[in-house]
């Protein structure tokens, strides 16, 4: 694996993020600690592949429709559902970001639209990321109030993030680290 960002890197691409991750954390009511931890993460593992995917997704090679792209490696149908999710609860509006019409993980021509502004957009990246934080939350322990959660719960919730399942993960466990470290930074 030949990763794209050093950690030095890593770490300018959080500061250069930090005011969209402030806002975004206001917005949506979760720590900035959760996203930075979140971002740090995804954003320090993007390697050729994942740029490989890209490319055969934006160019519609080999029939790839979807792939996780941007700082928060998100898929565009991971999106779509988040961004459903954060309407049903009342956080966000897709309209917002210029959607004009329910958005559906199902219609190839909004998989396209969501992935291309994930792809290009990197405030719509982080905040479609934030947003699946919020889903994943509320999926794997039953509320999406991270500044309430116990240790346990946002490892349970950081997992889900990036897989199908309720468990804490590896990832789960490592995205908390970088939670702690991030929260005993400010």
């Amino acid at each position: 694996m030949v990763l794209l960002y050093s950690p030095k890197k890593v770490d300018a691409i959080l500061s250069e993020l930090s005011s969209l991750v402030d806002r975004a954390a206001l917005d949506y009511g979760i720590p900035g600690a959760c996203i930075r931890a979140m971002l740090y993460r995804e954003t320090k593992e993007i390697d050729l592949f994942d740029a490989a995917a890209d490319m055969a997704v934006f160019f519609g090679l080999f029939g790839r429709d979807d792939c996780s792209t941007g700082y928060a490696q998100i898929f565009s149908r991971v999106a779509i559902r988040a961004l459903r999710f954060a309407e049903d609860k009342g956080i966000e509006r897709a309209a917002r970001f210029g959607f004009d019409h329910a958005l559906s993980d199902r219609d190839p021509a909004d998989v396209r639209a969501v992935w291309l502004r994930l792809y290009r957009d990197k405030e719509f990246n982080l905040r479609m990321g934030t947003l699946n934080l919020l889903a994943a939350a509320d999926e794997a322990v039953g509320s999406f109030d991270y500044a309430a959660m116990s240790p346990e719960e946002m490892k349970r919730a950081f997992s889900r993030y990036n897989a199908n399942t309720r468990a804490v993960t590896s990832y789960g466990e490592e995205v908390f680290g970088y939670y702690l470290r991030f929260q005993n930074a400010r």
